[in-house]
């Protein structure tokens, strides 16, 4: 999908233990820096539903958090972890 990098989130900083969801960051929308670091936009998994393929909303990111909890992955890994993020994204599109 263009215009968008995938990270999946983990439960903890060892990278051990997979959310079971993904956070797209907007590439195509500007960043800015504000108190405590870079923001993107992003869609991410709703904080209160935090339980595998939870539903998304779209919101502003802190970049921080992906060094910390998150790593890289393939759009195809992203769809296999959290298909409703892409059913938000393609209704975006």
């Amino acid at each position: 999908m263009l215009g968008y990098r995938f990270f999946e989130e983990y439960n903890d900083g060892r990278l051990e233990s997979s959310s079971g969801n993904v956070i797209a960051i907007d590439l195509t929308g500007d960043s800015f820096v504000q108190e405590g670091g870079v923001c993107y936009g992003a869609v991410v998994a709703i904080p209160d539903k935090a339980k595998p393929n939870s539903p998304v909303f779209k919101r502003l990111f802190n970049a921080e958090y992906l060094g910390a909890r998150c790593r890289r992955i393939s759009e195809a890994r992203a769809r296999l972890i959290h298909p409703r993020l892409f059913e938000y994204l393609d209704a975006m599109a």
